[in-house]
């Protein structure tokens, strides 16, 4: 009976992706969990921070979990805000090169909303409690980013309301600059010249040079503009602010900018042109003097339906634009969608799908640089974890099975079937395992990463907890089978579905103890 079910399991069990599978992130799980944000050191850990809703028993708190580059957690998750009343909202991180954090978000102060900032170590012990950075208190001040250099000085921007309740609200983009050891540079200052701009975002390179980018209104034509404006590190602009976007359109995005070691910054937004309905992705490139280096050029492939919320990051070789994708039009349910590019804006591989739980809505990815090419996607999951929205995660680059032969092992002969396709340059090759069209270096480097490597440990695969992986357990999946839903017991890989993909770590370990 036993050999009949193993011949089984190898002849149905099917290929599955090698890159790490899609892990929550949060453990408080009452309520709902939003607007995540994630940054990287160095060597590859990384901290992602979102707010969450009723957990500090006063609406929304700040709170955050350090992670190691197997993207398990780094201690406990923990709460970076100490004043618990009123809401405390929209925050963002930034890492130097040596694992230091700070943490910004927006919360009640003086005025209605201010911004408030705090600092870590590597480890993430408090190296400073929550201080505001803001110095102009009129109204509000909303939607902080931040970015750090190599050495630690860093940069906060936010747009701020500064018409002291004036009948209509008057926005402008701030930022403040600070050291390494967390002292002001210089006072608050204004980015923009003309008024109405809304959603900054910032990036910096090593030396502490930077880029504030912002949405504003176009009085002349009715419409809005995404403008940008380049300072040194001592915090001098550069020049006055210039135009990114060429094509008109009516919406009022975010946008987003990453910039790599050596001062070139992309910059992306989603916009509805007004000749169409829904939004696209929208990039542009330069360099460190500003200098365009691509027209405005749209990002998705999909366009059925809206694609919005797009974040960005860069390194010398590539950049990732990240955003959620309505692939069904009209629906309103999402899913987070990712397209690398070379440093030129040529495609690297397709538009790729980064969650694998399908069950519901996907929203707000947020996305940053690790070591060797690859990166991490965080993102808010509706249902996923039993409650309203999780924050889930997912590395990339989303690689391919190297089981390229199907008989359920990673082996000489996919090997050999990757050696027969290397260096050719063609779509589709069996053994492109990063999708980009070509088999080199990177593809050998996923089949090695695989090489007689399960997919999954064996804990993650004994469903009845019993130290061995045996009938019971394929009877759990048996159970579950082709069912759908969130914490079900035989979705071993949290795709929402109990289906072949969950039989084939069954197989993998099949009559293995996980003692």
């Amino acid at each position: 009976m036993e050999k009949l079910l193993f011949a089984y399991l190898v002849a149905a069990s099917v290929a599955i992706s090698a890159s790490f599978a899609e892990f929550q992130i949060n453990t408080y799980t009452s309520s709902y969990q939003s607007n995540p944000a994630v940054a990287a050191d160095a060597n590859g850990n990384f901290i992602v921070v979102w707010n969450s809703y009723g957990q500090d028993g006063n609406s929304n708190g700040i709170f955050g979990q350090q992670l190691n580059p197997d993207c398990t957690p780094a201690g406990d998750e923990f709460q970076i805000n100490t004043t618990i009343t009123g809401n405390q909202s929209e925050p963002d991180v930034a890492v130097n090169s040596a694992g230091s954090f700070v943490i910004v978000w927006q919360g009640p102060g003086t005025s209605q909303e201010e911004i408030f900032a705090r600092r870590f170590d590597p480890n993430g012990q408090p190296l400073s409690g929550e201080f505001c950075v803001n110095t102009n208190t009129f109204s509000h001040q909303h939607s902080p980013e931040i970015a750090v250099s190599k050495s630690g000085s860093f940069v906060i921007v936010w747009e701020s309301d500064q018409t002291a309740g004036s009948p209509s609200d008057v926005w402008w983009i701030s930022f403040q600059l600070y050291d390494s050891n967390g002292t002001a540079v210089g006072t608050e200052t204004t980015a923009n010249l003309l008024s109405q701009c809304r959603n900054p975002d910032v990036a910096m390179d090593d030396n502490g040079n930077f880029t504030i980018v912002w949405t504003q209104d176009d009085i002349y034509h009715s419409s809005n503009l995404i403008m940008a404006r380049q300072y040194n590190a001592g915090g001098s602009p550069q020049a006055d602010p210039f135009e990114v976007s060429t094509v008109d359109f009516n919406s009022t995005p975010k946008p987003a900018i990453a910039m790599n070691i050596y001062g070139y910054f992309v910059i992306v937004w989603d916009s509805n042109p007004q000749s169409k309905s829904n939004n696209d992705i929208n990039a542009r490139r330069y360099n460190s003097a500003g200098a365009p280096m691509t027209e405005q050029f749209i990002v998705n492939i999909t366009t059925a339906g809206a694609q919005e919320s797009p974040k960005v990051v860069s390194n010398d070789q590539q950049f990732i634009v990240v955003w959620n994708s309505e692939t069904i039009a009209g629906s309103g349910i999402r899913d987070i969608f990712g397209q690398r590019f070379k440093p030129a804006r040529n495609p690297l591989g397709d538009e790729f799908r980064i969650n694998t739980y399908l069950a519901d809505d996907q929203k707000y990815p947020a996305v940053a640089m690790l070591p060797g090419g690859k990166f991490i996607t965080v993102w808010q999951s509706m249902g996923q974890d039993g409650s309203n929205f999780g924050i889930f995660g997912e590395i990339g680059p989303k690689a391919g099975s190297a089981d390229i032969t199907h008989n359920g092992f990673v082996d000489f002969l996919d090997f050999s079937r990757l050696a027969q396709e290397w260096l050719k340059k063609q779509n589709p090759l069996t053994a492109d395992l990063i999708d980009d069209n070509k088999i080199d270096e990177l593809d050998l480097a996923a089949f090695c990463d695989q090489w007689l490597t399960p997919c999954y440990d064996c804990s993650g695969v004994d469903l009845n907890d019993d130290t061995q992986i045996d009938f019971i357990d394929y009877s759990r999946w048996a159970g579950d089978w082709l069912k759908q839903g969130p914490n079900l017991t035989g979705d071993i890989t949290s795709d929402g579905f109990a289906d072949f993909l969950d039989l084939k770590p069954i197989f993998f370990h099949w009559a293995t103890s996980c003692q």
